[in-house]
């Protein structure tokens, strides 16, 4: 029996030899077909070298085995010659492609510089990865960036740097008067500029100062209302025009340059807005880093603070919705889902309830309001876009939830968010003390309200086009990723998070041989949520009209009429004008003006008349839920569920 097994053994051993030394006749075979064949007749270089690395890779397995199973002898040795000549082919074909590569990057890499010290990951993945990985492109860029980016940031703004500029910087907790301070001053000017973190705020800026005689014009992203002859303008803050010299200049909620999706536009501001006088108004916790930024700019400074004009009390009673809700209530959540659930359930109570949440176009939002100021709706439901700039009358500000999803996680509020939102409580002239209390986790929120801030670290920088497009090689997106990677020597100041551009560059990867660079990187700025399926189809089809030179481009049609698809709709008629203004299309803007009205109108009738739709029910058998309910099922059929599963 055991005779037997060694037999069989043998046999398998023997069988396992042979087929090792045929998978190297065939990869011998192939090489040799692959060896006569004039190098580019059928084969690009990028070719061969992946054909022969994979043909490597075969026969270095194979040779492994054949290891295990008869050592190093003959055979070994034969597959050792055929893997060096394929060594050898594989190289030929790198050295062709890093001939291109060096025309094109205007370099003069050898390729034993690219496989020093990588000699294996090279054969493995190839010329390209190997450059990458020992990341010999970047010190190109590097070169060719520091060639055209001064040390510091500051001096991107020659201009600006042969100013004297006065600087005010009014600081101080929401509700304290600051914004207020620096706006007198800007009416008094002979020309002026408020920079505004919202298109919102721009617009009730814009509203303030023409209603008290001073002729203002509005620019944002979505609107330009105006006239030439007219001094003052509301901006929004990445509107800003740097080409102008301006008396007086308003530089709203400046903190935000420690901000890692927007910071870049108010370190900009702060850096290169030319004006005899800026007013920067920020919270404490911007005050450190701003001063840096002046300092090294060679400006004057003087620094005004302010404390609350009303009293913050936290309340340390239980609250429970919705029988503890008073007039004057300001209710916080955040998402747009929570805020109709909150607002469909205090409607159930017949409680009138405002709504104010980021989708919400200007116009929309701006009627919710009205309703609260006028007393027709007795509390407001909101999400965190409240707690900048809009000044309304509430009493109270109830943290419903306490954490949110910031875009990548879900996460607990910082101190200065809480901070940020409670302060709205309390407004001066109507109360005399604002109140802050929790439905949950109270003890969280109250110690965030008297804890010392952490002040910021760093400003945010953003690359500029002049930047991108001065550099003489690079696709757009190897060129936006080199500045990512680029080194500042200033400490304090951070690279803004592109990933947003990057992700639109490769849903145009189809455009980028019949457009400009110019061209693209205009279009990866142009304003709009990338993360909506509907805006991105629009996106490309306006970078087709582009590429076909059409004078114009097709208007947005409206199809539907759920509330979603009418804040979509407004959403499309924005990047419809964004889009035109940013490439010059000829355009409709009275069909627009008269699309966003009717569709701000239809947005606000739905929430004030169909709100109790969005009241939650259970999905199986329709009964109503609360507006928190972890689960769309009521606990009856939630158990029966389980039952019918076990």
């Amino acid at each position: 029996m055991q005779r037997g097994q060694n037999n069989r053994t043998g046999v398998v051993g023997m069988n396992l030899k042979l087929k090792q030394l045929k998978k190297i006749e065939r990869i011998k075979q192939r090489f040799e077909l692959f060896d006569v064949v004039e190098t580019g007749k059928f084969y690009t270089a990028f070719d061969q070298e992946q054909t022969l690395r994979t043909l490597l890779q075969q026969l270095k397995g194979t040779m492994t085995k054949i290891d295990r199973l008869l050592g190093q002898g003959t055979e070994y040795e034969e597959a050792a010659v055929l893997a060096e000549k394929i060594k050898k082919r594989i190289e030929e074909a790198s050295r062709a492609l890093l001939e291109e590569f060096n025309v094109h990057y205007q370099t003069n890499f050898t390729l034993e510089e690219v496989m020093e010290s990588h000699e294996n990951f090279y054969y493995s993945e190839g010329l390209m990865p190997t450059i990458r990985r020992k990341k010999m492109l970047q010190h190109v860029f590097n070169r060719e960036l520091s060639s055209i980016l001064p040390p510091h940031p500051k001096d991107e703004f020659p201009e600006t740097r042969r100013l004297k500029r006065t600087i005010v910087i009014h600081t101080g907790p929401t509700n304290s008067g600051k914004t207020y301070h620096a706006l007198e001053r800007l009416k008094k000017a002979k020309n002026g500029l408020y920079l505004a973190p919202l298109r919102l705020l721009a617009l009730e800026v814009y509203e303030r100062l023409n209603t008290e005689g001073v002729r203002c014009n509005l620019l944002t992203g979505e609107e330009e209302i105006g006239h030439p002859n007219i001094q003052h303008t509301s901006s929004t803050i990445e509107k800003a025009d740097f080409s102008k010299i301006h008396d007086v200049v308003v530089i709203d909620e400046a903190q935000m340059v420690g901000d890692s999706q927007r910071g870049n536009a108010w370190t900009k501001a702060i850096l290169g807005i030319q004006a005899s006088e800026i007013h920067i108004c920020c919270s404490p916790i911007g005050l450190g880093i701003i001063k840096r930024l002046l300092h090294d700019c060679g400006d004057e400074y003087e620094i005004k603070t302010y404390k609350r004009q009303t009293p913050l009390v936290f309340e340390d009673k239980p609250f429970h919705f919705p029988k503890d809700v008073q007039k004057g209530d300001a209710l916080i959540v955040f998402s747009r889902k929570m805020v109709l659930q909150v607002a469909a359930a205090l409607a159930d109570q017949k409680v009138k309830a405002s709504v104010i949440y980021g989708n919400l176009p200007p116009d929309t939002r701006r009627k919710q309001v009205e309703l609260f100021l006028s007393g027709e709706t007795h509390v407001v439901v909101a999400t965190d876009a409240i707690g900048m700039g809009m000044n309304l009358p509430i009493k109270r500000v109830v943290f419903l939830e306490t954490e949110k999803f910031d875009g990548e996680e879900q996460r607990e509020l910082t101190v200065q968010e809480i901070k940020q939102i409670a302060g709205r409580a309390g407004r001066k002239g109507m109360y005399e003390k604002g109140f802050v209390n929790t439905l949950t986790r109270k003890l969280f929120v109250k110690s965030a309200l008297t804890k010392e801030d952490l002040p910021l670290e760093c400003a945010y920088l953003a690359p500029m086009e002049k930047t991108i497009l001065k550099l003489p090689f690079g696709t757009l997106e190897e060129r936006l990723k080199a500045w990512a990677d680029y080194e500042i020597e200033v400490p304090y100041f951070k690279r803004i998070d592109i990933s947003t551009q990057l992700n639109l560059l490769q849903y145009a990867k189809n455009y980028e041989a019949v457009l400009t660079y110019e061209q693209l990187y205009r279009a990866i700025y142009v304003p709009f949520a990338e993360r909506n399926d509907t805006l991105v189809s629009r996106w490309l089809a306006y970078l087709e009209e582009l590429s076909e030179h059409e004078p114009l481009l097709p208007k947005p049609r409206q199809n539907t009429r759920n509330l979603e698809e009418l804040e979509t709709y407004f959403k499309e008629l924005d990047l419809y004008y964004a889009f035109s203004k940013t490439f010059h299309f000829d355009l409709d803007e009275s069909w627009v003006k008269t699309k966003r009205e009717q569709i701000s109108k239809e947005i606000h009738q739905q929430l004030t008349t169909k709100i109790r739709q969005y009241k939650r029910k259970c999905s199986s058998c329709g009964k109503d839920l609360p507006w928190n309910a972890i689960h769309g099922l009521c606990n009856k059929c939630y158990v029966n569920r389980w039952e019918n599963y076990i």
